[in-house]
């Protein structure tokens, strides 16, 4: 008589049942998707002309209206691909309780906006693939906080940028600010916020906040940063996002022979720039002394 196991519940053995969910962080958006000026790159580079004003001039009647040469210059938006791919048994893709591809899909459109994020906003070193808000606004238009964020510290970048003439704000901050936005008060104890974050896109003095996982910095892009945390008030103008293709997907329609995987690519091709040194300023929370 064959020798066999006893698999009952009595015997010890417990049966775990499947599940017809995947486990999956909440996904995250891009901030500076959500935010920016886009332009549509139809080749990998675009050239954004500037213009800068020449003035105006009162001209009596009759008289010969002044001539001034325009003075433009431009700023250049480069494409680069973010890209991968995965290699994902056949069998899983059949399987119908897991749906594996758009489950793959969906963690990688989060991290990919993540990683767009820190690579427009927090890349501190030359190894990101555009020069980010915060190397290019420089040491004269960063602050630190050196604790936590202050009413002073967030009204006075704020009060610098609505008077700089170059378009509406927009706040992009790491999470790690929410708490401190909540918590600010003026000088007559007022909340500087009134619906503390509830429905909807909040605002602060007016101007609309975006939170995001990449305002964080980092040597290089990263789609989990870890470095200090970012608050960042920018001129939405001056936050060019070049859009040249995706997110997009591409299944591989056979198995691979020796493994049975196909492949899932996912992709996007995207510009950045900060019009100038001037269309943002930067607040780092740092520890306090």
């Amino acid at each position: 008589m064959a020798d066999y196991t006893d698999l009952s519940e009595a015997n010890g053995w417990i049966p775990e049942p499947g599940s017809n969910e995947v486990l999956l962080r909440d996904a995250e958006t891009s901030a500076v998707e959500a935010a920016a000026r886009k332009v549509t790159m139809t080749s990998r580079t675009v050239s954004v002309p500037r213009f800068a004003s020449n003035g105006v001039d009162v001209v009596p009647e009759h008289a010969v209206i002044p001539i001034k040469d325009a003075t433009l210059d431009e700023v250049v938006l480069t494409a680069h691909k973010f890209a991968d791919r995965f290699a994902i048994s056949f069998e899983d893709k059949e399987d119908a309780v897991v749906d594996a591809l758009n489950a793959f899909k969906r963690e990688w459109l989060s991290n990919f906006a993540v990683t767009l994020d820190n690579a427009c906003l927090g890349v501190t070193g030359t190894g990101g693939p555009f020069e980010s808000v915060y190397r290019t606004v420089g040491s004269g238009n960063r602050s630190t906080t050196a604790g936590a964020l202050t009413y002073e510290d967030l009204v006075e970048v704020i009060g610098e940028m609505e008077g700089n003439r170059k378009g509406g704000l927009v706040v992009i901050a790491h999470p790690a600010f929410k708490m401190s936005l909540r918590n600010l008060k003026d000088a007559d104890g007022d909340r500087v916020v009134t619906d503390p974050f509830g429905a909807g896109v909040p605002t602060v003095f007016g101007h609309e906040v975006r939170f995001s996982y990449g305002a964080k910095t980092n040597a290089t892009y990263s789609d989990n940063p870890t470095g200090n945390p970012l608050l960042i008030v920018a001129n939405k103008s001056g936050l060019i996002l070049g859009v040249r293709s995706g997110p997009e997907s591409q299944v591989s329609d056979a198995p691979q022979w020796a493994t049975d995987h196909i492949e899932l690519k996912m992709r996007a091709r995207r510009g950045f720039v900060l019009a100038d040194s001037d269309s943002a300023r930067v607040i780092e929370l740092t520890a306090g002394a």
